[in-house]
């Protein structure tokens, strides 16, 4: 039985998803080194087709927002200038 919240919607997102959904807009991803769950680009461009940048810095976790908020912001920005690029 799931008896935390946090523990419940990890789980009902994660049975929702569908495998066969791929995105095919101009995609910026970023990868944490220390996050919960380890997502390798291979995996990521068999849903995500049209890549525009990726990026996989050597720290940050779970939530870079708050453990390096200038490097999130900075990366956030140019995430979506190169979205915004591809067009």
């Amino acid at each position: 039985m799931i008896t935390s919240t946090a523990s419940r919607i990890y789980f009902e997102s994660h049975q929702s998803l569908d495998p066969d959904l791929c995105v095919t807009v101009p995609a910026a991803l970023t990868t944490y080194p220390h996050d919960i769950e380890k997502h390798p680009r291979p995996w990521a461009e068999e849903r995500f087709r049209r890549i525009v940048r990726w990026r996989a810095p050597e720290s940050g976790g779970h939530f870079p927002a708050l453990e390096m908020p200038d490097a999130f912001v900075r990366d956030l920005r140019e995430g979506m200038a190169a979205v915004l690029a591809a067009g």
